[in-house]
């Protein structure tokens, strides 16, 4: 065993508030099975170009394969929804934007149909990622356009457009689809249905985003909170997305063979309730993690309550988002040195709660973190975590965002980092 030691800070590293020091094993043991996955973000075009031919666009997909393999991995997850659209032909949504700058264009083939085959000959699971909610990330400010105008420029098979009264606005002036309207319980449910039901996808997956990380300003959810009947607006909202996820669950269920429905959710679910000076905010809990109460909390914030899901049943897996580092020290405005979140604690707590709840866990390692200064300017970062994950048996795997930090060399500590990763990964592994 050795004690991991920070680039930046000499000494021990301790979890959160307390003399307990972070030991793991001092070498890396290669497993022959394990899921090691990658995101491909196409939102945004983050990990995909727009087309310019068929030829060239194949030849990319088929790049993003090649580069999995080269790094001995077995996983993509691969976003197939980014913004109430696809990537693949679809009877209930229209082809995104992000493939040709024209939402609804035909882009000449089916793209994550395609990229499903090339991934089978390569023998690379794929799961197939949405965003429930999200129908656009453009602000109608900066457009100067209101909802109305914005929704009639969309695709005229649109959900949005077809369903103007059941989407709602943003405080940041985006628009979602309103996860308290049943419609759109179904409308989702059917919509990875249908994926699973046309491609082969090891799995349906969700990330983070439910109720966005803004105050959503619809002016209509007093009246359908009132009649509701929950006593508190958070407790309603947190029941809209359960029924959601619920649904999902049991359509999915229904199916011929077996796909199973895994959620990406931000790391920090809850924090321990001894943090808190005030016991009643709904971040705090008696089985809450290990970090600073200032934290920001997915079941408060988000409305998304993963461990109803995996006590109930409803997810096969969870790969929470660990993207902090080792150290993570802050400085604050007096000079003084504070401790936030250590990616320690995050995956013993989810470790945890993976244990009690027989689901699979995986590990978010957030491999675009890799800089100039800081924690993250050592390339051992990664390493140090994929190393500290081996203490825990039912951490089957990782996944890393985002995938373009593979193949684009952005910093001196990245490209070293990627070494080290083909170092502890030497040889293909059977994924989980």
């Amino acid at each position: 065993m050795k004690t991991i030691k920070s680039f930046c800070r000499p000494g021990n590293i301790k979890y959160f508030d307390t003399d307990i020091e972070v030991l793991v094993p001092s070498e890396y043991k290669e497993k022959d099975v394990e899921t090691r996955a990658v995101w491909v973000s196409t939102v945004a075009n983050i990990d995909i170009p727009r087309i310019s031919s068929v030829e060239q666009y194949k030849e990319y997909l088929s790049s993003i394969i090649a580069t999995v393999k080269e790094y001995n991995m077995n996983t993509v997850v691969f976003q197939v929804r980014p913004t109430n659209d696809a990537l693949y032909e679809s009877e209930l949504a229209p082809w995104s934007k992000f493939i040709t700058g024209e939402q609804g264009k035909y882009p000449g083939f089916d793209v994550f149909g395609y990229f499903m085959e090339e991934a089978k000959k390569a023998n690379v699971a794929v799961h197939a990622w949405i965003n429930p909610y999200r129908v656009s990330g453009d602000k109608l400010d900066e457009l100067n356009m209101t909802k109305e105008e914005y929704v009639q420029t969309l695709a005229p098979n649109n959900f949005a457009r077809l369903h103007p009264d059941h989407v709602i606005e943003t405080s940041l002036h985006k628009l979602i689809l309103d996860p308290a309207s049943d419609l759109v319980k179904e409308y989702i449910s059917d919509v990875c249905v249908e994926i699973a039901t046309k491609y082969d996808v090891k799995a349906l997956h969700i990330d983070d985003y439910f109720y966005p990380y803004e105050p959503i300003a619809d002016e209509d959810e007093d009246e359908k909170f009132k009649k509701s009947g929950f006593e508190k607006l958070s407790d309603f909202r947190r029941n809209n997305v359960d029924l959601c996820i619920e649904l999902i669950h049991k359509k999915l269920s229904k199916l011929d063979r077996k796909v199973e429905f895994g959620i990406s959710p931000f790391a920090i679910h809850r924090t321990h309730i001894n943090k808190f000076e005030n016991k009643d905010d709904e971040a705090a809990w008696i089985d809450g993690s290990n970090n600073h109460a200032s934290c920001f909390s997915g079941y408060k914030s988000l409305y998304a309550d993963v461990i109803k899901w995996m006590e109930e049943g409803w997810i096969d897996y969870v790969i929470p988002q660990d993207y902090f580092d080792m150290e993570n020290i802050v400085v604050d405005k007096e000079g003084n040195e504070k401790c936030q979140v250590r990616y320690a604690d995050v995956v013993m707590w989810w470790s945890k709660m993976a244990a009690k709840t027989n689901v699979k866990l995986y590990i978010g390692q957030a491999i675009y973190r890799y800089s100039e200064e800081g924690s993250w300017s050592n390339p051992e970062e990664i390493p140090n975590q994929l190393l500290y994950n081996q203490m825990f048996d039912n951490v089957l795997g990782t996944c890393f965002f985002t995938y373009h930090d593979f193949t684009r060399d952005r910093n001196k500590a990245l490209v070293e980092g990627r070494k080290l990763l083909k170092k502890m990964w030497t040889k293909p592994a059977q994924e989980i």
